[in-house]
């Protein structure tokens, strides 16, 4: 997939691409039916098929990083999008003089006379322009009064009639509901990061961690979770914690993970962590013999739980 920032001297080969313009965050089965939308229309018109988005996020950017938080780091989101075969990512800066646009400002500068765009795609509630003064009518209508193609997607449910959407992906990873998590993406949801120097107190009782840097803005339930963890090329198992550890009174939200059958010096490479399974919540031991009796415990738990990996669930897994 070819990322262009912003959309001025764009490429002859990407102009009059069929697009979509959304933010994508999380990337879930609602986004999932849009953008086959979009290669299905590009297929049949032999053009490429293109995303427009935005960084920072415009909730982000109106309501600081405090307020928002954002599910997929814009890396895993750029892999998400490559694995579904879309073409070109168009990334527009979303400044103040962007975010003054009105919907025809919009329109006329960034679809029709930079990206000519040959057909647009959106949900059925995208709103535009200034003060998200345009909806999806008003962009039919200037699409219309310069024959560019349109189509609104309506949003899509699941079997209980529940709507798919990045509020609720935020909602179950904050609850630690991976499993509807899961249902909800359509596959593992997963984080990518550094592994940085620790404390070492798993090291100290038999459990040698990783410690992974890890976005501070998302809010995830704290506790022990089945997770896989994808180093060098290579699958592995793991038993993850996110937390502030509670037993040693420390400070800050940390995730780390306890690799199965793993020895190895790691540290500042990459690794991702697949989330498969939430096993318990975060609890304060009274010593560390108690923790250690429990993280025994954790790690046939997680054993147990990663039986029923799917890994056609999975993005990552090349094995």
């Amino acid at each position: 997939m070819h990322i262009i920032n912003g959309y001025n001297n764009i490429p002859d080969m990407y102009k009059k691409s069929v697009i979509a313009i959304g933010n994508f965050d999380g990337i879930h089965l609602g986004h999932k039916h849009l953008l086959n939308k979009v290669l299905e229309v590009a297929n049949a018109e032999d053009k490429k098929s293109g995303i427009i988005t935005f960084d920072p996020h415009p909730k982000a950017y109106f309501g600081g990083l405090k307020n928002f938080h954002q599910v997929t780091t814009d890396a895993i989101k750029i892999e998400i999008l490559e694995k579904l075969k879309i073409d070109v990512l168009f990334e527009l800066s979303f400044d103040k003089s962007f975010s003054e646009m009105s919907p025809e400002e919009f329109f006329w500068e960034v679809i029709y006379k930079n990206l000519e765009a040959s057909h647009v795609i959106v949900g059925e509630d995208f709103r535009f322009g200034h003060e998200r003064s345009g909806n999806v009518q008003k962009l039919e209508e200037l699409c219309n009064s310069k024959n560019i193609g349109f189509d609104s997607i309506q949003k899509q449910k699941d079997i209980s009639s529940v709507i798919y959407s990045s509020s609720l992906v935020r909602a179950n990873i904050k609850n630690g509901n991976i499993r509807d998590l899961t249902k909800l993406l359509g596959h593992y949801w997963y984080i990518n990061g550094h592994v940085k120097h620790g404390k070492k107190k798993g090291t100290e009782m038999g459990f040698p961690t990783i410690n992974i840097e890890f976005q501070d803005s998302l809010k995830l339930a704290h506790g022990i979770y089945a997770t896989n963890v994808y180093l060098e090329g290579k699958k592995y198992h793991g038993a993850s914690y996110y937390g502030a550890r509670p037993t040693f009174n420390d400070h800050g939200d940390i995730l780390e993970t306890y690799i199965f059958d793993f020895d190895g010096d790691i540290y500042n490479l990459e690794v991702k962590i697949e989330f498969i399974d939430f096993i318990r919540q975060d609890q304060k031991f009274k010593n560390e013999e108690e923790l250690k009796k429990q993280m025994e415990i954790d790690c046939c738990n997680v054993r147990d739980k990663l039986q029923y990996y799917d890994k056609n669930t999975s993005l990552i897994d090349n094995s």
